[in-house]
């Protein structure tokens, strides 16, 4: 207490506040340096951003407004910059995609409309066109423009053809910045806990002690053992109605994107519910030496943001209930739990979604400020934590990967079936199966159209696990609105089967990686077929694995 006290009276100039963890606040307040001026409006909202942003050396009213922003490079397009009109190196850059691409953007004649896989080639294919320089209009996407420090939405644009590049000079991004010591020491609270937390094995770590005694997996392995049984004597067993065909997509697209791994975006999922757990191989993305990262009881948002040994950035969120963070923080769980039910009883979309928007956007001002490109940045999540990746997706144009993540209320034309943003879900985990695009919780859930209606999914469709685990869940969903006792059961088998599969360790189990960190990796069934060595594909490599494996669906109905 006296250490903190001296901390507090310490006279370090415009800092609000720093939290110990990294995302474990019970404030809306963020840390870190935004060049973002706090007097602009939300560009996806339309309304007053009124969350407090602070950087621990500058506050953002003090922050410069007309201070050049440094010009941003972009790794994956093959530009001469030798060669390239004066006239086109302005002072600004563009700082999201509608998609990420190999090498050279393509561009589509303005008159033609394409399916959905020519649209997905054209998107992300390498091979340069000789029609490059026909000028034509973008697919319809919310683009980011950077100038001057700021971030500003870009208008809306027609949906058939594909993006214009605009050339930039070269900027070799900064190497990841340490954490500050006081950085350090506000952090290691969280860390001593979890240290505590390894040992009774609710948490796993690579670099953490192992558990001397594990008590937890044989008890969680008999009672859902038990929970089977159960199902088997209600006859939840039995064959179950049939139901429409899930169609698949075939990818025939490019697979040298660059991009984090499956195991580098799953890691950093399963660290946001870890309370001072940090991503195998990865470190915190610093801005003045603290870590970038955001909590907001009020709405449920929580995230932080990694980077790769590669030097690419990961925003990873938060999913519900903050897992070991509650002991810090447990005010959050009730917001994001609220949350849940929003987006899954409501068409409207929550405040933690447009947290999630704005913090992404603060976090591509920072990364441009340090020499990142547009398509160095990347969302991830598990859950709650993969919806807010979605929707972030969804807005600004994001690559990543989300995990067990239900559909949303909100769309965009085309919803991403020409991104390089995927849906990792789980066969038996009822949380994706909440959504319109996915059979097999109807009638709870909207009807079913392929592709579509009124909940669909963003981006593309992994499924990952073994298709009888859906079984149970298949026949309990008719007993629905049939009378209380019935609702009941189906309320409890739709329990069960959550925590059965809709943990990231068992995510982990089916995608062939080794959790780092685990948080309660025990909890759960780890049954059914293992894609072996996928933990170590890029996106596009997922894409190409998970299309011959008959596991790839799309995500909307071609235009």
């Amino acid at each position: 207490m006296a250490l903190c006290a001296g901390i507090a009276a310490a006279p370090v100039p415009s800092i609000a506040w720093a939290d110990p963890s990294g995302s474990d606040s019970t404030s809306s307040t963020t840390v870190h340096a935004g060049p973002a001026d706090a007097d602009t409006t939300s560009p996806s909202t339309g309304r007053q951003d009124t969350e407090t942003d602070t950087s621990p050396s500058q506050s953002q009213d003090d922050a410069p407004k007309d201070e050049a922003e440094p010009e941003i490079r972009d790794r994956d397009a093959d530009v001469d910059a030798g060669q390239a009109d004066e006239s086109d190196s302005t002072d600004h850059a563009v700082a999201e995609r509608p998609s990420r691409r190999d090498e050279t953007a393509q561009l589509a004649k303005p008159e033609r409309r394409t399916p959905l896989l020519d649209r997905l080639r054209a998107r992300i294919d390498h091979t340069p066109r000789d029609d490059d320089s026909t000028e034509a209009t973008p697919p319809t996407r919310h683009l980011t423009v950077v100038r001057t420090g700021k971030a500003e939405p870009a208008a809306a644009m027609a949906p058939t053809v594909a993006e214009v590049d605009v050339p930039v000079a070269a900027v070799t991004p900064l190497q990841p910045q340490p954490l500050s010591p006081l950085g350090k020491l506000l952090q290691l609270p969280g860390h001593l806990v979890n240290t505590v937390l390894q040992i009774f094995d609710i948490t796993r770590s690579s670099q953490g002690p192992a558990a001397p005694i594990k008590i937890a997996p044989p008890i969680n392995d008999l009672l859902f053992a038990a929970f089977r049984e159960v199902e088997r004597w209600i006859g939840l067993d039995r064959t179950p109605p049939p139901q429409p065909p899930f169609p698949t997509l075939t990818y025939t697209g490019p697979t040298t994107a660059k991009t984090p791994t499956v195991a580098q975006f799953l890691n950093a999922s399963a660290a946001a519910y870890g309370l001072g757990t940090t991503p195998g191989g990865l470190v915190p993305f610093t801005v003045n030496g603290f870590q970038m990262a955001s909590a907001n009881i009020m709405s449920g948002m929580a995230a932080r943001v990694w980077v790769t040994p590669d030097n690419q950035i990961v925003i990873a969120y938060q999913g519900t209930t903050g897992g070991t963070n509650l002991l810090f923080n447990a005010f959050i769980a009730a917001a994001q739990i609220l949350t849940d039910l929003q987006v899954i009883f409501t068409q409207t979309t929550p405040w933690a979604f447009h947290d999630a928007l704005r913090f992404a956007e603060r976090v591509q001002a920072a990364a441009a400020a340090q020499g990142y490109g547009a398509d160095d940045i990347f969302v991830t999540g598990h859950s709650l934590g993969g919806w807010e990746a979605q929707y972030v997706a969804q807005q600004i144009g994001l690559a990543g990967v989300g995990f067990e993540s239900p559909g949303m209320s909100s769309t965009v034309p085309g919803n991403g079936a020409d991104s390089l943003f995927v849906n990792i879900e789980t066969y038996g985990d009822p949380a994706p199966f909440m959504s319109s695009d996915l059979p097999g919780l109807q009638p709870l859930m909207p009807p079913y159209v392929p592709g579509g209606g009124t909940k669909p999914h963003y981006g593309h469709i992994v499924m990952i696990g073994d298709p009888a685990a859906m079984t149970p869940l298949l026949n309990a969903v008719t007993l629905w609105r049939t009378g209380p006792i019935r609702s009941l059961i189906f309320f409890v088998d739709f329990l069960g089967n959550f925590f059965q599969y809709h943990l990231p360790g068992i995510q982990a189990y089916h995608l062939g990686v080794v959790p780092d960190p685990g948080v309660v990796p025990w909890l759960g069934t780890a049954r059914g077929p293992v894609n072996t060595g996928w933990g170590d594909l890029t996106i596009t490599e997922l894409l190409q694995a998970a299309s011959d494996g008959g596991s790839l669906h799309r995500s909307t109905v071609a235009a």
